[in-house]
């Protein structure tokens, strides 16, 4: 060793001191320029070389030439007291086949050592050993980053620690990185990319999740101001902004569905519009999936029980089941804010467990349709809930009907129809619900084996005899009637739609022209209201 790295014994219990919060393989200490000056541990098993071997060799020899842009930033940004890590960091390749290709690293500046870093290496992960996919310029992307949040969201409840999501924006950024050179351009990123790794939980460095916007994971007690300080730097004296989102150990993907949501909403809005500012857009979007979950489990909506008539007697045929969440308002937007943060089938089984209780109170005649999102259809599990919850009277399955709703489209079409064909079974009637609107086209007609199909609103609203609207929907019956399925025409605001629509071949009709949503599900064609004036046009919609 050197004659700095003969310690007295006073600075040897101090050095000791700052090593073993580590707990780590390798114990090493660096010097200002970044030369070991001290090592101890098992360092031939990460290196390939004895400790005594690594003292006064340039520390980012250890480590992968990929990570020269971290390296760099700890050596330099580390202030007196602080600590970083542990972070996942990757080793420089070695020629034997055993030879670890990453570990993690810790380190730590004591008051004590002045500008000496204490440095630590230990084979264990902070991510699982889940592996980090990463671009050129070294951001982790959205996907991996996704995933591997889970790994540390639960090494950090384990440990009592409390993270965040840090949101950040640098406006700008793209343009004032176009008018710089290319190498200058990508070293700037490089820095960029090395200034959130190092300041993130883990060393999982920053995702790029949109134009100008980077979200990082920290310690909730990790200050902001030294993070814009060091983008700002990083990125040329830019000014960024920070909005820091809480996360739930709990709910992990939940967490990363709100942060794309609030980035969604905040790009929509356009850098110009955005006067509210970057950090208002996402506390919005907090409020409102805290919100929503509330009213998930609280039970926190209404239903209202819309009749769906037979066209050719008047007689009621079923109850469709409608959402609200607030008096005379489309539950739209909410429902649009559940399927954004993945949380509907969570809703769906609420409303098919209050469908399910009205039923049993019901006389045995009425038949309620509960809509069931696609997406939560094909949830693992979800089905065999459902099924569950009327496992025990086939009268109730009869009388429990299934509508399929979907704004997305189903990537697995084979997959659906089977889970559908088990609903069938079971005795259950399903409906596939807007057929013609969004992603519903004729391979669904064509893959998906259901009982009914309820003809999007838009083709029977305006619809006249002698229309391409009139023309579509005559051919479509025509078409169902050969694969044995009936159609149901929603939004029938007058009687001469309704007529129209019997005359064309549908069997079931919904709207206004037989009655508006009911508060309980009980009905008869006596009680029928004359469709209000100026509610022409208008809808009950659940999506």
């Amino acid at each position: 060793m050197t004659e700095e790295s003969a310690p007295t014994e006073d600075a040897s219990l101090v050095r000791l001191l700052g090593l073993a919060f580590a707990g780590a393989d390798l114990v090493f200490e660096i010097d200002n320029d970044g030369v070991i000056v001290f090592a101890l541990g098992a360092a031939e098993r990460l290196t390939g070389r004895p400790d005594k071997a690594l003292v006064g060799k340039d520390w980012a020899s250890l480590f992968n030439p990929s990570e020269s842009a971290l390296l760099t930033r700890l050596r330099r940004d580390l202030a007196t007291g602080e600590r970083r890590g542990p972070m996942r960091v990757d080793l420089a390749p070695r020629m034997a086949s055993n030879a670890p290709t990453g570990a993690s690293l810790s380190v730590f500046r004591l008051p004590q050592l002045g500008s000496k870093l204490s440095c630590a290496l230990s084979l264990s992960s902070p991510t699982g050993g889940y592996p980090f996919a990463r671009d050129a310029s070294g951001f982790t992307s959205v996907d991996s980053f996704a995933r591997s949040t889970e790994y540390l969201l639960e090494e950090a409840r384990q440990a009592g620690l409390v993270l965040s999501l840090d949101l950040v924006e640098v406006r700008g950024l793209r343009d004032r990185l176009a008018q710089l050179p290319p190498e200058d351009a990508e070293e700037a990123r490089q820095s960029l990319q090395a200034v959130l790794r190092a300041d993130s939980y883990g060393g999982l460095g920053g995702a790029e999740v949109g134009v100008d916007r980077f979200a990082i994971m920290r310690s909730s007690e990790a200050p902001p101001e030294r993070l814009l300080q060091s983008v700002g730097a990083a990125t040329g004296g830019a000014i960024p902004e920070l909005s820091r989102m809480p996360l739930d150990c709990a709910a992990t993907s939940r967490n990363m569905r709100t942060m794309r949501l609030a980035l969604d909403r905040f790009i929509e809005a356009g850098g110009d519009a955005a006067a509210a500012g970057f950090s208002d857009t996402v506390a919005r979007t907090l409020r409102d999936s805290s919100r929503f979950r509330d009213i998930v489990e609280q039970s926190g909506f209404q239903l209202a029980y819309q009749p769906v008539v037979s066209l050719e007697t008047g007689r009621l045929h079923h109850f469709e089941a409608l959402a609200r969440f607030s008096p005379d308002t489309s539950p739209a937007e909410t429902i649009q804010l559940a399927e954004d943060l993945d949380m509907i089938q969570a809703f769906d089984l609420s409303v098919v467990r209050s469908i399910v209780r009205e039923l049993e109170a019901q006389p045995r005649t009425t038949r309620i349709a509960a809509n069931l999102s696609a997406h939560s259809l094909m949830i693992d599990g979800i089905l065999e809930e459902i099924l569950g919850l009327v496992s025990d009277s086939r009268d109730l399955r009869r009388r429990l009907i299934l509508e399929i709703t979907e704004t997305r489209k189903i990537q697995d079409l084979d997959r659906a129809n089977s889970l559908i064909a088990l609903l069938r079974k079971a005795g259950h009637i399903v409906c596939l619900d807007d057929f013609g609107a969004g992603a519903a086209s004729l391979d669904y007609l064509r893959r998906l084996e259901v009982d009914f199909i309820k003809i999007d609103g838009r083709y029977i609203q305006s619809m006249t005899e002698g229309s391409r609207d009139a023309l579509v929907v005559k051919h479509l019956v025509a078409l169902c009637k050969e694969l044995g399925v009936a159609t149901i025409a929603e939004m029938v605001e007058t009687s001469s739609v309704a007529r129209l629509s019997q005359e064309l071949g549908v069997e079931l009709g919904q709207g206004w022209a037989f009655s508006k949503p009911l508060d309980t599900p009980k009905w008869s064609p006596q009680s029928t209201p004359k469709p209000a004036r100026g509610r022409v046009g208008a809808r009950e919609i659940w999506i």
